[in-house]
């Protein structure tokens, strides 16, 4: 019996084929490029929100700071206005009261005084809000042109400090210069009063003191915004002095010649003293500092302006 040949096993499988992704190169560069421009513009946006909270905290502060100032100095501007006022109450002869005219400048000046300090504090303040409108300029690309703004408002609120800083200053001068003059003023009613009453060692005392106040206001009397009107005016007070001494020596030596003599030339310098025109005067204040009170207020509208 012949036997059957041997059978030959089949062949082992081969390693199964690896399976493809299913996606194409090209599609997953593009499905790449697409996750990458998310994250960028994902990325620009937090920078963009981060930017404007960031540009809205310092323009708030800014803002804060500017409308501070803005209203310290329209208080200020009222007290400019109440310097004409105040000045033009001096060429009222009929209820002129020196003691009651110092009170109102001895507040005037303490006002004045007070601005100044005001100031420098407010335009420090300024100076740190611009400051902080500078800083990480790389986080604020997309809000410069808001910044840029509110700083150029606080360039114009601090040149209007400039001037205010000015005109405080003077007239903190001539509010000390009619401080003295009123002084001088009050003097010579109070001899007036001793002259009448024959009380002449009183007379020499007040007659020191005037002395006193009337080299004070002559130095002062040229403060800035001051008309040449007012020292030729404290020149005429200090000739009274002299003459009013003259009187007082010849009364208390007796001479009724040199009384009589002395009299009238103290009459002559009061009439002299008298023909002063405050009214003109205090216009020609108020024409030196308008143009300086105007430039700040200018610069004041423009710092207020959104």
């Amino acid at each position: 019996m012949t036997s059957s040949p041997a059978r030959t096993p089949p062949p082992s499988p081969g390693p199964e084929p690896a399976r493809g992704s299913g996606l194409s190169s090209g599609l997953r560069r593009t499905i790449i490029a697409i996750v990458i421009i998310a994250i960028v513009v994902i990325g620009i946006i937090s920078y963009a929100v981060a930017g404007f909270a960031y540009t809205s905290t310092r323009l708030a502060n800014a803002d804060k700071s500017l409308n501070t100032v803005i209203s310290h100095q329209n208080s200020l501007n009222t007290t400019f206005k109440d310097m004409d006022t105040k000045f033009n109450g001096l060429s009222n002869t009929a209820s002129f009261d020196p003691t009651a005219a110092h009170t109102l400048f001895d507040q005037f000046v303490a006002l004045m005084k007070a601005a100044g300090t005001t100031i420098d504090q407010d335009d420090q303040s300024l100076v740190s809000a611009k400051d902080s409108l500078n800083q990480r300029s790389w986080l604020t690309t997309f809000t410069r042109s808001s910044l840029d703004k509110d700083a150029a408002r606080i360039d114009h609120a601090r040149k209007g400090l400039a001037i205010a800083k000015t005109v405080a200053g003077d007239y903190v001068l001539d509010g000390e210069f009619i401080q003295a003059f009123l002084d001088a003023a009050a003097d010579l009613d109070t001899l007036g009063t001793q002259s009448a009453n024959a009380d002449v060692a009183s007379a020499k005392l007040t007659l020191t003191a005037m002395r006193t106040h009337v080299d004070k206001a002559l130095q002062l009397s040229t403060a800035p915004g001051l008309p040449a009107e007012l020292h030729d005016l404290m020149v005429d007070f200090g000739t009274l002095v002299t003459d009013f001494g003259k009187l007082l020596e010849a009364a208390a030596a007796g001479d009724n010649t040199a009384v009589t003599s002395a009299e009238m030339r103290v009459e002559a310098d009061a009439n002299k003293i008298g023909k002063y025109d405050f009214t003109k005067i205090g216009t020609e204040i108020d024409t030196f500092y308008k143009p300086l009170v105007d430039s700040f207020n200018s610069e004041m509208a423009r710092a207020s302006a959104a």
